[in-house]
């Protein structure tokens, strides 16, 4: 991991008993709910193109000072996207904490800071000891930029030997909580599920709002899972469907209809009347 919490021995009671407050509600869960350490991910249920489980990672996620606090450990699972044809157009990652919030301080220490060409978003504001980051590449394709901005990410592809096959955009957010708290979600989405057509340049100019709204759509569920008693984190779904026809259709004959010489025949032209042979 880039950065490292650190526990404050000095505890506020009185933020602690407001923690316990807000640990109170629990959020309905969806039949499509997956485990990740203390988060329960609800799954989007659209059925022709859903989530399916990827695989697992696990990490140890340093904490300071060492001899007064315990490491945290972390679990991500990976899911991916396809079309009834096969095509990949998703894949999303989340990693959250496997312990219970413990209601002590904790301090972290990441920054979000600005980059070239990725909109950054601190949702909540400057919060200082305290990591809330969302970003978002509108185009992502570049290996290197994903090897060098997220290079878990990058090399789980690469292993796989998965790729994309048309643009696809990033998005990231990271929310940590005072309590202990770390949830952690990277998506890479095909375009024609996050932008619309543009037709012409009043189009192009506004075809990355959804994108943005969709990912502080994800950022606000992160941040209320962390608040549920039982940590249930809503995946929006994708403001745009993906057409799966196929490009062209195949039509096949019945084998068990059996067309007789009459059939053509009967739509067959009229033949031509003889001429008169003359004597």
């Amino acid at each position: 991991m880039s950065f490292s919490a650190a526990r404050s021995p000095s505890l506020v009671l009185l933020a602690c008993s407001a923690a316990v407050a807000l640990l109170t509600a629990c959020a309905p869960l969806s039949p499509n709910t997956a485990q990740v350490g203390r988060t329960q991910v609800s799954l989007d249920s659209n059925p022709d193109m859903q989530w399916k489980y990827w695989g697992t990672d696990s990490e140890i996620l340093n904490v300071l000072p060492e001899d007064l606090s315990k490491n945290k450990p972390l679990t991500a699972k990976l899911w991916q996207m396809r079309t009834t044809l096969g095509e990949l157009v998703g894949v999303m990652s989340v990693r959250s904490n496997v312990d219970s919030l413990d209601n002590r301080n904790t301090v972290w220490t990441e920054d979000c800071p600005k980059q070239k060409g990725v909109l950054v978003e601190r949702t909540q504001g400057l919060n200082v000891g305290r990591v809330d980051c969302l970003r978002i590449k509108r185009t992502a394709n570049s290996m290197d930029w994903l090897a060098a901005n997220d290079p878990a990410m990058a090399a789980r592809l690469e292993a796989a030997g998965v790729f994309f096959a048309r643009p696809v955009s990033y998005v990231s957010y990271q929310y940590t909580t005072s309590n202990g708290g770390y949830v952690e979600v990277q998506v890479l989405a095909d375009h024609r599920l996050v932008r619309p057509q543009t037709r012409n340049s009043v189009d192009f100019l506004a075809a990355g709002r959804p994108l943005v709204d969709w990912s502080q759509e994800l950022a606000l569920s992160v941040r209320q899972s962390t608040g549920y008693l039982n940590g249930v984190m809503n995946v929006p779904p994708f403001p745009y469907d993906i057409d799966t026809k196929p490009y062209y259709e195949t039509k096949t004959v019945d084998s068990d209809v059996l067309i007789s010489k009459d059939t053509f025949k009967k739509d067959a032209p009229a033949p031509e009347a003889e001429a008169p042979v003359k004597p």
